[in-house]
């Protein structure tokens, strides 16, 4: 049988979706840029740590003329939620530690930590369903989040940022102006705990090849050689792009 949270986000991404496309067809006036493109880009970026997942997918969304969206995420779903974000931030970041101790069998101690019960972590996975499906009606580059999870091929292009992890702890070391050391810790620690988020949320797992369209592995590509893989492989997928976008592929830039 499939678990309680499958059919939920089966359910409330079908149903939400519907609602969101006749609330937008119904009261947003399209302008020019929509009439010319009515199905804009929407592009997931899963990352490994150190993988410079997020300055690819930030360049990524400047080419293609959208939102990069990372933290705006957590500001939507407590808009939308009606609680603070700092709220929200304490349940985004202890995703992972729930699935820890719910193995101890302490499976509330999570509503605890919050000092509350209006916001559940079930109410965060709503949320931040109708959050992601909120913005692929508009169009953007989606940083992690298990976005890629919750639109689907159909949806968004797919794409997974990765590196191996004494590269990975490299970057980190000379960009955080910390030990090597230290570093390797960090990629070890904060990958595990993306990993540990998806399986939670979506009991997958985050390194599954055929979850996402393009996999980039960055010990071989900088980030404008990634973004312009990312941008061809979105083009090959018939996916209309900005004419700036054409540019960056055809000569490198």
């Amino acid at each position: 049988m499939r678990c309680n949270a499958d059919r939920l986000i089966e359910g409330l991404i079908t149903a939400q979706l519907k609602e969101l496309q006749s609330i937008y067809a119904a009261t947003k006036k399209r302008t020019r840029r929509h009439q010319d493109n009515p199905n804009p880009v929407v592009v997931t970026v899963s990352r490994s740590f150190g993988a410079m997942g997020k300055e690819i997918a930030l360049q990524l969304a400047d080419k293609l003329e959208v939102r990069c969206c990372d933290h705006f995420i957590l500001q939507e779903v407590a808009r939308r939620a009606n609680v603070d974000e700092s709220l929200v931030k304490v349940l985004d970041d202890h995703i992972s530690v729930i699935s820890d101790r719910e193995s101890n069998h302490d499976e509330h101690w999570w509503k605890r930590l919050l000092n509350r019960q209006s916001f559940s972590y079930e109410d965060y996975y709503e949320y931040l369903a109708k959050t992601v499906l909120s913005i692929s009606l508009h169009g953007g580059v989606i940083i992690g989040r298990g976005a890629h999870l919750i639109l689907g091929p159909e949806k968004a292009f797919r794409v997974r940022i990765t590196g191996t992890p004494e590269k990975c702890a490299e970057r980190v070391a000379e960009r955080d102006g910390i030990s090597l050391e230290q570093a390797t810790e960090q990629v070890h620690r904060i990958s595990n705990e993306r990993a540990k988020y998806i399986q939670k949320l979506y009991h997958a797992d985050i390194n599954e090849p055929w979850s996402y369209d393009l996999v980039l592995n960055t010990d071989r590509f900088n980030r404008r050689q990634t973004v312009e893989l990312i941008l061809g492989g979105l083009r090959r997928a018939g996916y209309k792009l900005p004419e700036g976008a054409i540019e960056s592929i055809a000569i490198g830039a």
